[in-house]
């Protein structure tokens, strides 16, 4: 499944993970969130990016582990 967490901290920052997204996806689901805000008036100034272990998975593998899952 994929999810989007958004956390804000009393700060004012946020932090964005993206879960569920194989390889680069989660690189193209993050670019159409930030033009969605920018529409909004909000500017997007990213620090850090931090690749999770799907982003170097491939979509085979995750179809198998799906099929070794029963889903």
């Amino acid at each position: 499944m994929r999810e989007i967490i958004v956390e804000i901290d009393k700060d004012g920052s946020v932090k964005i993970r993206y879960q569920g997204f194989v390889g680069g996806q989660c690189f193209e689901e993050a670019k159409r969130l930030y033009e969605i805000l920018k529409k909004q008036g909000l500017d997007v100034k990213i620090e850090q990016v931090v690749p999770t272990q799907e982003y170097y998975a491939t979509a085979t593998s995750q179809i198998r582990e799906v099929e070794r899952n029963g889903g």
